[in-house]
């Protein structure tokens, strides 16, 4: 049976293979991955994304908020920040990108597909390619939708 990363009581070295130990939680990873790379050609992975308020995305719908705790605070190996940090980080530095390259346009906005999903690809340890190529995954989210257990 996969441990749960939210029943963990002691503080655990949490890494990358403890995510994946926690089936529901990596799957809900692979969800949202998933909807970022693809929130311009599918509706539901739009709508689901439209719904996420906190400024790190790491937040409802996809996630508890044991696995938000969690997930923030996590460090990705090799590193010494957390998601959280490297996320907002990330933003900065790409909202100032924009704000320099964007002033004609008015277009400061990041975008899921190309600023944020390699942040969060990276930090899981995930090849997109390759999630796209994992036809059994690909064909449940087109057979049964956007379903977060």
């Amino acid at each position: 049976m996969a441990k749960s990363i939210k029943n963990t009581k002691e503080k655990p070295s949490l890494n990358i293979q403890t995510l994946q130990n926690d089936a529901q939680c990596w799957h809900k990873i692979k969800i949202f991955l998933f909807d970022l790379r693809n929130f311009d050609k599918r509706t539901d992975s739009k709508a689901f994304l439209d719904l996420v308020t906190d400024r790190s995305d790491i937040a409802a719908p996809y996630f508890t908020s044991s696995e938000i705790k969690t997930l923030k605070a996590f460090v990705p190996d090799g590193g010494e920040s957390t998601l959280e940090q490297l996320i907002l980080s990330a933003l900065e530095t790409k909202l100032e990108r924009r704000k320099k390259k964007q002033v004609e346009s008015c277009d400061y906005r990041v975008c899921a597909s190309h600023d944020l999903a390699p942040v969060f690809e990276k930090a899981f340890s995930i090849r997109p390619k390759e999630l796209a190529k994992d036809k059994k995954f690909v064909k449940a989210l087109t057979k049964d939708g956007l379903v977060l257990r």
